[in-house]
């Protein structure tokens, strides 16, 4: 059963075209994901207390339209289905009459904050949600993330405290505003994304130093009007890729 709230677009929620940014739209889906758990009597002070937390492993979203500043959203999430460690959980953006705007899956893993190590789910937990330990086989595990981005020059990030959530390490919206920084000036006022796929490999701490890499692969196809380029971006620390980013653009005409 999807749960559901209202949100309204802000005029910082909004890029230059006035429209819903991308880091904006993992926020809403990241904050009803919270508001999802809380309603159920798993609240952040829950998490604390039993120190333990999901995080975050995938994105993967489809964008038909972004919402404009000034305009009323409806945002919705549910449980698809648990499984050992994880959680399958979708989402949803509809505009006031009810259209279709995004929709997204994730996959997630429950994991004990202080020894970083992944922990079952119980039983209580699947029954919050109205689902049960014989739908684990309805659990879908999204694709990996394969490619590599060599030989461009990187762009130097470092993790900051504003960049550290609840879970005592960089928040996985973070990752995808340093890759979309990162991309060559100007590209994101001429392009609208359309799909989003983000796969996280390796935790950031306060203080970690990174390094993205990105890569403008040409429209598809070449050349014509109303092609589909897709940027690729890797976060790597200590020889070691972090979180791997991949966007599908379409020109704004």
């Amino acid at each position: 059963m999807h749960f559901y709230r209202d949100y309204l677009v802000h005029y910082y929620e909004a890029g230059p075209d006035r429209t819903l940014t991308l880091p904006s739209l993992i926020r809403y889906f990241e904050d009803i994901a919270i508001l999802h758990s809380s309603s159920k009597g798993l609240d952040l002070g829950w998490y604390e207390r039993e120190s333990c937390g999901w995080m975050l492993l995938k994105w993967d979203i489809s964008i038909i339209r972004m919402p404009e500043f000034g305009e009323t959203v409806h945002v919705g999430t549910k449980v698809n289905a648990m499984r050992s460690f994880m959680a399958d959980r979708d989402f949803e953006l509809r505009d006031a009459s009810g259209t279709l705007l995004s929709a997204g899956r994730s996959n997630w893993l429950l994991a004990d904050t202080v020894r970083r190590r992944p922990l079952r789910v119980q039983e209580f937990q699947y029954a919050a949600f109205g689902i049960s330990v014989e739908t684990a086989s309805l659990y879908r595990s999204l694709d990996d993330l394969q490619f590599s981005v060599d030989g461009v020059e990187p762009y130097s990030v470092r993790a900051m405290d504003s960049d550290i959530d609840t879970n005592g390490h960089v928040n996985n919206v973070s990752y995808l505003e340093w890759a979309l920084d990162s991309l060559p000036p100007g590209f994101a006022r001429r392009s609208s994304p359309e799909a989003l796929r983000i796969h996280y490999r390796k935790e950031l701490g306060p203080g970690s130093p990174a390094e993205v890499r990105s890569l403008v692969l040409p429209a598809v196809p070449a050349g014509a009007e109303g092609g589909i380029a897709t940027s690729r971006h890797s976060i790597r620390a200590d020889g070691a890729d972090c979180c791997l980013v991949e966007i599908d653009w379409k020109p704004v005409l």
